[in-house]
């Protein structure tokens, strides 16, 4: 992606902290306080039309960065930056007509949608509320959202509980798509899904951001379809981002550790191909209470004392590609 292109998104020293209750006796003996550091001095950038995964294990904080760029969790620190305007701490009216720039996709098709809405008013609510059209053609921009979902209004008067899941979240798209966003968070989209149904809203998503030009942040475990579908791709680990650059170049070419480790433990398709070579060692530690130093050191093949002590900071290893990395692999 060429910085020639319109930034959409700017994200700077992101932290999202949560604290954590302390015991009687921590109390009386004026412990610290400890933090949950979710997310700990993340900095991005998403250009218009640009599809951003993002990836890592469960519990390094993907969920909780898109909800803290979404507003729905108020940031401890850093900025968030909409096309130019700093939303870190907006608030008010100001914040609610910013929110129609910003859709989310959920994860589970089936808690996402209120069971008491047909179809119809679950998509019609929100061009009602935010007057994206007018009263008398709300109609047939529904019937819009729903044809570019892959649906048709004969299902628009039936309930989310008559429908399977890779309906559900077609409707869940269709809604997203409603408000015309700038900015959409696909938090695990398929996941929930059959896997026979997940290429078809991997495929419908792809169509739509082609042709609408979307610009989205993916969020994903499985890195195949991660491969498939972005155009840059970011790493976290234990709450920060640690690698940053071209998916194609990520997945050829990983320059941290995690990343490299992370790429080729994916599961293969062979079912004779049962090699542990890059099987991540022990478990992710605690957010609560990281490492010092490298965070990941603890499980590195190629720690140094250097690792221990001195925390790596995210730095342009080669153009388009940032590491935090005392010693990137590239």
């Amino acid at each position: 992606m060429s910085d020639e292109r319109e930034l959409l998104l700017e994200v700077e020293h992101l932290c999202k902290w949560f604290p954590q209750k302390r015991g009687i006796i921590d109390a009386a003996q004026k412990k610290e306080k400890k933090y949950l550091k979710a997310v700990n001095d993340v900095s991005f950038k998403i250009y218009k039309g640009e599809n951003l995964g993002l990836v890592g294990e469960s519990g390094c904080g993907k969920s909780t960065l898109a909800r803290t760029i979404l507003r729905l969790y108020e940031p401890t620190s850093g900025t968030i930056k909409l096309r130019g305007t700093d939303i870190s701490h907006m608030k008010g009216e100001a914040l609610r007509k910013i929110r129609p720039q910003m859709q989310m996709i959920f994860q589970d098709p089936y808690s996402s949608l209120n069971p008491r809405m047909s179809v119809y008013d679950t998509v019609a609510e929100m061009l009602k509320v935010h007057k994206v059209v007018p009263d008398n053609e709300i109609p047939a921009q529904v019937e819009k959202l729903l044809t570019m979902s892959g649906l048709t209004m004969d299902i628009a008067q039936r309930f989310p509980g008559e429908f399977s899941g890779g309906q559900r979240q077609r409707i869940g798209i269709a809604r997203a798509l409603s408000l015309n966003p700038a900015f959409i968070v696909a938090d695990e989209p398929v996941s929930a899904l059959d896997v026979s149904i997940q290429a078809q809203i991997i495929n419908l998503l792809a169509q739509l951001q082609d042709e609408l030009d979307l610009t989205v942040l993916f969020i994903s475990h499985d890195l195949r379809v991660v491969r498939h579908i972005t155009h840059r791709v970011m790493v976290m680990y234990l709450g920060s981002n640690v690698e940053v650059g071209p998916t194609e170049e990520i997945f050829d070419r990983p320059a941290h550790p995690y990343t490299q480790v992370l790429t080729k433990a994916a599961p293969k398709l062979d079912p004779l191909d049962r090699n542990r070579e890059y099987a991540i060692e022990g478990e992710p530690p605690s957010p609560i209470n990281t490492p010092s130093g490298c965070k990941f050191h603890p499980r590195c093949p190629h720690c140094t004392d250097k690792c221990r002590t001195e925390v790596p900071e995210l730095l342009e290893i080669a153009p388009g590609r940032l590491c935090a990395c005392h010693y990137p692999l590239i």
